[in-house]
């Protein structure tokens, strides 16, 4: 028996958090020394949370002794970026994390603002993007050289800004700058207000005449009010018996937000982006290519970019944690070594690192290719948490 039942869940930071993914201070060659927080927890990351959400709301902890259950509830094992998972027990779709305030949702712009509207994009084949000094980015798979000149929101020196919009395109609290540099601590957004944390890391072992490592500073975030991250999850009740509101933890710093739970009762499905709930979204169309545009962080392999006509998008890394049920039973030590066909899983392992598309990236594709890149982005083993939601608005 299935009793599904969808849930809107509000966190709201207790503080400041931070979100590293794969920016954190390490030790050796590894260590860095400024590390800033991403903006967005990996969805991954939301799942691991529910998943622990789970097991403690309905008296599973410690696992050991429990196995049984607890597969049945959360599933066997953490996300595997390269496994084929569908099901993780009681937990059956999650949506990507957005933001919301009391006028609703907010998403990530696509990163197509910054072209120059006078060149009218939308009648021309996106073949290269011209920066101020004169560089080209070109792509493959279309004949044409036309160049599409970038406007005054971009500079080649920085990385595309992760802006902010409402789904009727509004943007949100927008800080632009000529040198886009951060109004006092506020980023381009206008959302997220950076807070730096100045610290000393500390020798691991402290032998003779051993030194402290050095300073280091970290930049986390926190929200204006009547702000919060906001996503939507589907749940077997028959299963997970409990399933409510409560204090949590997120991220590898553990940061903490209190958990706001409430059934959603719309028609309008969050776990497809054809339904109602995303129309309004991203929908200007191009005159002769399909539109792609990431709603969420994607995973692709590297064939997607011999497919593309053109794309413009931004890179993220991805890293995290991997135990298995029946295999690992402690839980409070992280294993040295990155995951291996070795990994035993008796203590929780790091993944390899891979790079994701960024929320925001957008993709543009001919009508002989969309079809291989629409199946190269739409796996269920990963939309099933939240990763590659994109929205495709054909050409007209």
């Amino acid at each position: 028996m299935i009793n599904l039942k969808t849930y809107k869940i509000d966190l709201w930071p207790m503080d400041v958090f931070f979100f590293g993914g794969e920016q954190h201070f390490g030790e050796g060659d590894e260590a860095n020394y400024f590390v800033h927080s991403n903006y967005f927890p990996q969805q991954s990351g939301v799942l691991g949370m529910l998943r622990h959400q789970l097991l403690i709301q309905n008296d599973c902890i410690p696992v050991k002794g429990n196995e049984p259950f607890v597969s049945k509830l959360i599933g066997d094992e953490s996300y595997n970026i390269l496994g084929s998972a569908t099901s993780f027990g009681a937990i059956k779709n999650i949506s990507p994390i957005f933001l919301s305030n009391e006028k609703g949702l907010l998403f990530s712009e696509a990163f197509e603002y910054y072209i120059d509207k006078k060149n009218k994009p939308d009648q021309l084949s996106l073949i290269a993007v011209e920066d101020k000094v004169g560089k080209t980015m070109i792509y493959p798979n279309v004949e044409k050289t036309l160049v599409i000149t970038v406007g005054n929101n971009y500079s080649g020196k920085y990385e595309i800004r992760e802006l902010l919009v409402s789904k009727k395109g509004d943007h949100f609290n927008l800080c632009f700058d000529k040198e886009f540099e951060k109004k006092g601590n506020l980023p381009e957004n206008g959302v997220f207000i950076e807070t730096g944390k100045p610290g000393i890391q500390k020798s691991l072992k402290k032998q003779r005449g051993a030194k402290d490592q050095g300073f280091y500073k970290q930049y986390s975030y926190s929200f204006p009010k009547n702000i919060c991250f906001t996503f939507f999850v589907e749940i077997d009740r028959d299963v997970a018996t409990n399933f409510e509101s409560g204090r949590i933890m997120l991220g590898g710093e553990k940061s903490a937000f209190h958990m706001v739970v409430d059934e959603y009762k719309e028609k309008e499905s969050p776990f497809h982006e054809g339904s109602g709930f995303y129309n309004g979204l991203y929908e200007l169309s191009h005159a002769s290519l399909n539109r792609i545009v990431c709603i969420s962080d994607c995973i692709a392999d590297d064939q997607l970019v011999g497919l593309v006509a053109f794309m413009s998008n931004s890179m993220i890394n991805f890293r995290n944690t991997r135990t298995k049920v029946h295999k690992t039973s402690n839980y409070n030590r992280m294993e040295k070594l990155y995951e291996n066909k070795q990994s035993q899983y008796n203590s929780p392992v790091r993944s390899n690192k891979y790079q994701l598309l960024k929320r925001g990236t957008v993709l543009w594709v001919d009508d002989d290719h969309l079809n291989a890149v629409l199946t190269l982005l739409k796996k269920d083993q990963h939309r099933v948490i939240g990763y590659n939601f994109i929205k495709t608005i054909q050409k007209n």
